[in-house]
């Protein structure tokens, strides 16, 4: 309960002298010791709920008794609580801020949660693609081929209908490891990266003349437009 809200509180008290101890056995000191007791029986109970809070309180009283201290015993008490509106209306509204609090705390960790799982799907495709599929030509060029229509993929994991397999399986097999062009393509890989920047403009503008002397104007043109961009 928050301690700044409390109950007003009537409390019975039936006491006797335990033992002569003179003035000392006195009315209030029994109400001191049963208040005493009642604020601390209270203080895990809600003002928002002062029946239960009454019962709960009564019942822990009743078994601590009888109550011997400073030569009274006290044999019985009987509690009755009110809570003013005043009272209620700001334990109400401490009660919607808690349960704002609590709502945000656990939308903040469904967000982190999914946050993490976000990142650790992009480690594994990560992971997939470097280890799976750009390490093998074939593997790399089927993957293009069918990763763009993957939202029409069958739930058993088939290609989409209408897809030409045997298209499909002659593409794949010119991306196979040890393939011509392949070859040509990881030699001319190996041989760019050795070459300067100027070494790599003069390549495209040859290349360039090549395609054009095989009738490919527009390739040509791409190629000859990358080595003017070249730096």
């Amino acid at each position: 309960m928050d301690p700044t809200l409390s109950f007003t509180a009537e409390i019975r008290v039936t006491w006797r002298r335990h033992i002569d101890t003179g003035p000392q056995a006195s009315p209030r000191t029994a109400s001191l010791i049963a208040r005493r007791e009642v604020e601390k029986a209270a203080g895990h109970c809600d003002v928002l709920r002062p029946v239960a809070a009454e019962q709960d309180i009564t019942a822990a009283l009743q078994q601590q008794l009888p109550l011997a201290e400073s030569g009274v015993l006290v044999t019985d008490l009987h509690i009755r609580l009110r809570v003013d509106d005043g009272t209620r209306e700001a334990a109400l509204l401490a009660e919607r801020l808690q349960q704002e609090y609590r709502r945000k705390k656990e939308r903040l960790r469904r967000d982190h949660e999914l946050d993490e799982l976000a990142r650790r799907q992009v480690r594994a495709r990560e992971l997939f693609l470097r280890e799976e599929i750009l390490a093998n030509p074939a593997a790399a060029r089927l993957y293009g081929l069918l990763e763009g229509t993957s939202n029409h993929w069958s739930r058993l994991g088939g290609p989409p209908t209408g897809t030409n397999l045997e298209e499909l399986v002659r593409e794949v097999r010119q991306w196979q490891p040890g393939e011509r062009w392949v070859t040509v393509a990881q030699l001319l890989h190996g041989f760019v990266a050795n070459l300067t920047e100027a070494g790599r403009k003069e390549l495209l503008v040859i290349l360039a003349d090549a395609v054009r002397a095989f009738g490919d104007e527009n390739t040509a043109q791409r190629l000859a437009l990358l080595s003017s961009e070249a730096q």
